[in-house]
């Protein structure tokens, strides 16, 4: 398993809305390895992974 740097909420981007563009509230989740913003005006959602993603099980 790999594990990222503790990261705090400052040294995330900021990002705006698709719609709004109204900065997005954004917060950690999955144990660190995402972040989730959500806007606060009309509710939409994105989360983006931090760091790389993870190789896929062999079948």
């Amino acid at each position: 398993m790999m594990t990222t740097p503790d990261t705090s909420l400052t040294d995330l981007p900021d990002r705006f809305c698709t719609w709004c563009q109204v900065p997005m509230k954004k917060r950690l989740v999955g144990g660190k390895q995402f972040v989730h913003y959500t806007c606060p005006k009309c509710v939409f959602q994105h989360t983006t992974r931090l760091g790389p993603k993870p190789p896929s099980p062999a079948h």
